[in-house]
C-alpha cells in the first residue's frame, strides 16, 4: 500500500500594522493533501499527563519501532512543554499552551521525552512508525 499518511499544514502571518496582508506557507490542503508512505504498520495514539520531573518523561511508544511522523498537542491552558531527544536529552521543540506541532523524527531519535513547565501538562500525541 502507498500514501497511507496524509498531512495538511499551514502557517499564515498577518500584520496589517506593518503592511503585511497575509503570508502563508502550506503543504497539502482540503483538496491537495501531501501524501507520504509508511514502511511499518504500527502507531501509538494516546493522551498522557507529563510532569516537571528532572530530565522529562519518556513518551510511551507502544509497538512503534523506528519513529516516523508525529503530532503532539499541548492541551494545557497555561503551561508549555518541551520535547527532548531522550530523557535528560537535548530539547529540540517547545509547544506552548494550546498549541500543536507535527513533524518527522530524525532517525537518531529513538526514545523521545516530554518535559512540562511549572505544572503537569495533559498532552495528546500520535506517533507513526517510519
Amino acid at each position: 500500500m502507498a500514501n497511507e499518511i496524509s498531512v495538511t499544514s499551514a502557517l499564515t502571518y498577518t500584520n496589517t500594522a506593518n503592511g503585511i496582508a497575509a503570508t502563508t506557507l502550506q503543504i497539502g490542503g482540503a483538496s491537495n493533501n501531501a501524501l507520504f508512505n509508511i514502511s511499518g504498520k504500527n502507531f501509538v495514539y494516546a493522551t498522557k499527563s507529563f510532569t516537571t520531573g528532572a530530565g522529562g518523561t519518556a513518551i510511551p511508544l507502544g509497538a512503534v519501532g523506528t519513529l516516523g511522523w508525529v503530532a503532539i498537542k499541548n492541551n494545557d491552558a497555561a503551561n508549555y512543554i518541551q520535547v527532548l531527544t531522550a530523557v535528560s536529552g537535548t530539547v529540540f521543540l517547545r509547544i506552548n499552551a494550546g498549541e500543536m506541532a507535527s513533524f518527522r523524527f530524525d532517525q537518531g531519535v529513538t526514545a523521545p521525552a516530554i518535559l512540562a513547565n511549572t505544572a503537569s501538562v495533559l498532552t495528546e500525541y500520535m506517533i507513526l512508525e517510519n
